[in-house]
């Protein structure tokens, strides 16, 4: 889920104009079939589908007759399903995306951190079966759609520039609690999530692989690109990756899937969670918040909210803004792997190469933010 709002619909209501890009990044056969499919079809028309796709979900936790409200299609779809007082969020995972084992993976470790810590993250609801994960149809698509159900979470949304100090800080504390527990976590056997080390996030197999979309980037950008993969690379080999430096990490931490409750800080969507260094893990929100007038006083916050619970390795200002750079990266990869979704189409370009000027004046200057 990309989209804070399947905890709070108002804010994302506006998010159903949104195209489901619901492409693969890994199989080709299915990306072609399901994306040409939903090319020629109108928002209602993709909804109505993925609207039948979720009501045969429900049926697997005896909610046939549940409320269903869409919130938001902008990656997997997201549904809040109301019973009576009870409410849930339901997502539909991109056909192909993700294959079953990371998703029962993700399921395992929320599990494990609401069993044995106080921090706040989506519970998983099983179905009647007792399966975590279900599998359903839609109609034009050939390959499974796996649903997951959890149960709803109340509470605040922020945006980078309504945030507050306080708010900032306590969000780094608790991604250092995550962190923490992260450490002491033993995975049981068959437990598979990708690697985000600088191969997992660059290489040929990367959860960021653009596939056709590379053919948008230049020669010159490509170059660019390279001589940023080198540094990140060599910065992961100086971090190493024992327990201290390495672990399961959230690996989308932005401001909008961070959720606030009475002073409360809670994560959601941990559908991109992986293997990768603690350090990265600080530099989604960082990277949503470069551009505020107030970043040298959010960053501040932030780490300061980090260190007051967990120390940072030696070295870390520079460390921390070459994994920036990677992230960075990653979101250009991210940009051109999904050039045909209408929200971004025609606009790939532009957003390239001003993306890719901003890496150029990290590989001048070592740091991203001007």
């Amino acid at each position: 889920m990309n989209c804070t709002g399947q905890w709070n619909v108002r804010q994302c209501v506006h998010r159903l104009r949104l195209v489901y890009n619901a492409g693969s990044k890994r199989d080709d056969t299915a990306k072609g079939a399901f994306v040409e499919d939903f090319r020629t079809l109108g928002t209602e028309a993709r909804l109505a589908r993925l609207e039948t796709a979720a009501r045969r979900a429900l049926a697997a936790y005896g909610l046939s007759d549940a409320g269903l409200t869409p919130i938001n299609l902008e990656n997997n779809a997201v549904f809040q399903v109301t019973v009576g007082d009870e409410r849930y969020a339901l997502r539909i995972h991109r056909p192909g995306h993700k294959p079953l084992a990371w998703i029962q993976a993700e399921l395992t470790w929320l599990t494990a951190l609401w069993q044995n810590t106080p921090l706040g993250v989506p519970q998983p609801v099983a179905a009647s079966d007792g399966a975590w994960v279900v599998s359903v149809t839609m109609p034009g698509v050939d390959v499974p759609l796996y649903g997951v159900l959890f149960r709803w979470m109340a509470g605040e949304t922020r945006r980078p520039d309504t945030i507050t100090l306080a708010e900032t800080e306590a969000a780094g504390a608790f991604l250092a609690r995550l962190h923490n527990f992260a450490q002491t976590y033993s995975p049981p056997p068959g437990f598979m999530r990708p690697r985000l080390d600088w191969d997992g996030l660059f290489g040929a197999n990367s959860v960021y692989e653009p596939g056709a979309g590379a053919a948008l980037f230049t020669p010159t950008q490509q170059t660019v690109f390279a001589a940023v993969v080198e540094r990140v690379q060599a910065t992961m080999l100086e971090l190493g990756e024992s327990r201290e430096t390495f672990g399961l990490i959230h690996a989308d931490f932005l401001v909008k899937n961070m959720l606030f409750q009475a002073g409360r800080v809670c994560a959601l969507d941990f559908d991109e969670c992986g293997w990768g260094y603690y350090l990265y893990d600080l530099t989604p929100a960082l990277w949503q918040l470069k551009d505020e007038p107030r970043y040298a006083e959010l960053r501040a916050a932030y780490l300061q909210g980090y260190t007051r619970i967990r120390s940072l390795p030696e070295g870390y200002p520079v460390r921390l803004e070459t994994l920036l750079a990677a992230r960075h990266l990653a979101s250009i990869r991210w940009i051109a792997g999904n050039k045909d979704n209408p929200v971004i189409r025609g606009r790939a370009p532009g957003i390239i190469a001003a993306r890719t000027d901003m890496l150029r004046h990290f590989l001048d200057t070592g740091e991203l933010v001007e």
